[in-house]
């Protein structure tokens, strides 16, 4: 009996080892959305805000330092991203609107607030990860707004919020500023210019002359090493402390758009020969440049085979903000097909959801669109070839042949 029943079992586990590879593959064929919020969307989000609720942003928090911040921004700029493309007055774009609002508060909360919390003093105060990226935030709560409804007092803080990250601009001495006490990393800079340069359109002008400053002085940088931005810079000075990496650039890049696409568009065609390549049957972010290598560290996590999942998490946003589809749609496929999404009770997970700030950073990246740039057009080559869901498919069809072979045994017992 007991013999019966083991061999039951151990049939009912393979044939759903069959059925699920036979879902995965189907999953290399997802039509990805370019974008657009779906019903998966929706259900994604509502799992982020449900283990934020349950204390997912601590959780995240004792594995990276920036975990709880990230997880809270990442979930509001999903619900701009997704906000943005409804029509305004309606209930969707309304309910957009109230979550990201919600995100942006958590941030001004002492546990958002924690990990910046420094003796030195830091200009602007909390340093301009937490300064930027909130304002940047409160830019996109703004944008979702009509223009003769926009909320005062948050309007007030975003032009309050923009003034003190110009008074520190105005007194570096370079373009970049401190995240942390000595410690500066070029992208931190980065969605606080996107939040200066759409003061134009939220109020006024003010900052363009600031903007245009600051763009010019990273194209002179830039040209000065011919690479791409490193990953970190000194503090006193911009001199390069780290090559350029996939994880900070992915960031960079998608932030650049906005500024100024046609120069944003030259530093992407770079980055993509760069960086984007294909391992193991599927494309990828490689951390650093073709040729060289690495560590991973706390900032790129874990590199597999010289890759980084967290900036090829991004990529995938990335890439769909400069119109390449052929890199956008594979990885979203291969995200569908590795991220073992489920959806539980009308909430979407991927790997069981036990790592919330990834699926924010998921959601983010697929609902990824310009806020302030016409949408980009597809001029690019194909690095992807058409045949890469081939290996998997053969390796998925040798899973299900040694599966079929114990299985048959089974039955002969």
């Amino acid at each position: 009996m007991l013999l019966s029943t083991l061999r039951n079992a151990l049939s009912a586990a393979l044939v759903l080892c069959i059925l699920f590879v036979g879902l995965f593959n189907f999953r290399l064929y997802t039509a990805p959305t370019s974008g657009a919020p779906t019903a998966k969307t929706a259900a994604a989000l509502r799992h982020i805000r449900y283990s934020l609720d349950l204390g997912a942003g601590a959780d995240m928090q004792r594995l990276f330092p920036e975990g709880d911040y990230f997880s809270y921004v990442l979930y509001g700029l999903a619900q701009v991203n997704v906000g943005l493309q409804q029509p305004q007055g309606t209930q969707a774009r309304a309910a957009a609107l109230t979550e990201a609002r919600w995100a942006w508060h958590e941030l001004g909360e002492p546990h958002a607030l924690e990990a910046f919390q420094v003796s030195a003093p830091l200009q602007p105060s909390y340093g301009i990860f937490y300064r930027g990226w909130r304002n940047y935030l409160l830019t996109g709560i703004l944008l979702l707004q009509a223009d003769n409804e926009r909320d005062l007092d948050e309007l007030r803080t975003y032009q309050e919020e923009c003034a003190a990250i110009a008074r520190a601009l105005r007194a570096n001495d370079h373009p970049f500023l401190q995240a942390y006490p000595n410690a500066t990393w070029p992208v931190d800079t980065f969605p606080a210019m996107v939040s200066l340069f759409a003061h134009r359109q939220l109020v006024d002008s003010q900052y363009d002359g600031l903007v245009q400053t600051w763009l010019s002085d990273i194209k002179q940088y830039q040209a000065a090493t011919g690479q791409l931005l490193p990953h970190r810079v000194s503090a006193a000075d911009a001199a390069p402390r780290q090559t350029a990496r996939a994880t900070s650039q992915t960031l960079i890049l998608r932030f650049l758009y906005e500024l100024d696409p046609d120069y944003a568009e030259s530093q992407y065609q770079q980055f993509r020969k760069q960086h984007v390549d294909m391992v193991w049957g599927m494309p990828g972010a490689l951390e650093y440049p073709l040729g060289t290598s690495g560590f991973g560290d706390v900032d790129s996590g874990p590199l597999l085979a010289g890759v980084s999942l967290s900036a090829t998490t991004v990529l995938l946003g990335t890439s769909q903000i400069f119109g390449d589809t052929n890199v956008s749609k594979a990885l979203w496929n291969g995200g569908e097909f590795l991220g073992f999404p489920l959806t539980i009770n009308g909430m979407r997970q991927y790997w069981f959801g036990i790592l919330p700030v990834g699926d924010a950073f998921v959601v983010w990246s697929q609902t990824s669109h310009p806020w302030l740039q016409p949408a980009a057009t597809d001029t690019y080559p194909n690095v992807v070839p058409s045949w890469w869901r081939l290996p998997w498919h053969l390796l998925s069809l040798c899973i299900v042949l040694l599966a079929w072979g114990c299985l048959r045994r089974l039955r002969q017992v």
